[in-house]
């Protein structure tokens, strides 16, 4: 258990806020970087890792034309968003994989929304990129949103973090 040093409510390890005050307990829960790869990635922030601009879908766009438009724009997750640009869902290759596979024919002219990941966990640009590396790991993401406020401004993906992870284990190396 982890002792939130605000309010000494007992929470579980690992957990980012208290359950009881919503302080941060990131300082509590994090150890210490032992190395230069480990201090950079918990001091810099996404928007190092340069989000790029999301594949943005209603939620009422049939499937299968998200799936051409994914296709299309060579990437791997579409960002369900409504008129306001507030983050939905996302629908990812691996929904339509999972959620649609042999049935695809059937189910292509559903809407998006019944087959997306929601609610879907989102980051902003000056969280850590630890936090992505730890969000994307406990949630078994490969892409997660990236918002500023309320409204989707970007998207990252696993790619992005190992783009980062072997420019840095090379400037590391050359220094």
């Amino acid at each position: 258990m982890l002792l939130c040093p605000y309010c000494e409510h007992e929470n579980i390890d690992g957990a980012d806020v208290c359950d009881e005050c919503s302080q941060p307990l990131i300082a509590q829960t994090m150890p210490r970087p032992a190395t230069s790869l480990e201090r950079a990635i918990v001091k810099d922030r996404i928007a190092l890792l340069e989000p790029r601009e999301p594949l943005v879908v209603e939620p009422d766009a049939p499937v299968a034309m998200v799936v051409k438009l994914m296709h299309d724009h060579r990437v791997g997750c579409a960002v369900v968003v409504d008129d306001e640009r507030h983050v939905l869902g996302i629908f990812s290759e691996r929904d339509a994989l999972m959620r649609l596979g042999a049935d695809y024919p059937a189910l292509s002219q559903r809407p998006v929304s019944q087959f997306m990941t929601a609610p879907a966990a989102t980051l902003q640009e000056d969280d850590k990129i630890a936090f992505a590396l730890h969000r994307m790991d406990l949630g078994g993401y490969r892409h997660v949103p990236i918002t500023d406020g309320d409204r989707i401004t970007g998207v990252i993906s696993v790619r992005d973090i190992l783009r980062y992870l072997t420019d840095r284990l090379l400037t590391l190396e050359s220094a």
